[in-house]
């Protein structure tokens, strides 16, 4: 298994494994795949966002990525910077092997390489056994609103 940053010319292939996690458990609106790829394609070789995966045989077979922002200073995170952890996914005949937690670390150390000093994420009920296991604590007091 080879762990790795993904950039430009994995583009197609994160794609693919983005829209098969996100059809796993919701609905997704016919143009959202062209919706990410303008987003994928404006951010993947800036500083605000990650990629990573696990690859085997030439094939992606786990992904995650890291959207970094900085905000005013808080009591719980003087330096404001934050990672936000979004889309985990290991395609279901590889989990089970630890691979979602080698890639949570490689973003944990990566983010940390940047400054950031607070990560946050949305989980799954599937999980949530595995971001506890690795430390994170689910926080209650958050809101949000569409706009």
């Amino acid at each position: 298994m080879n762990y790795r940053v993904l950039h430009l010319a994995d583009l197609e292939r994160f794609l693919e494994l983005r829209m098969e996690f996100l059809l796993s458990y919701q609905n997704v609106p016919k143009d959202f795949r062209n919706i990410t790829e303008n987003y994928l394609r404006k951010h993947m070789e800036t500083e605000d966002l990650l990629l990573l995966a696990a690859e085997e045989e030439g094939s992606l077979v786990a992904a995650c990525m890291v959207c970094f922002y900085e905000t005013c200073p808080m009591v719980d995170n003087p330096s404001g910077k934050y990672g936000e952890l979004r889309n985990v996914y290991t395609k279901p005949a590889y989990r089970r092997k630890g691979i979602s937690e080698k890639l949570v670390g490689m973003a944990l150390e990566k983010a940390k390489e940047r400054g950031v000093t607070k990560m946050r994420l949305h989980y799954t009920d599937d999980g949530l056994p595995l971001y506890q296991k690795i430390g994170f604590v689910p926080e209650e007091r958050y809101m949000e609103k569409d706009l």
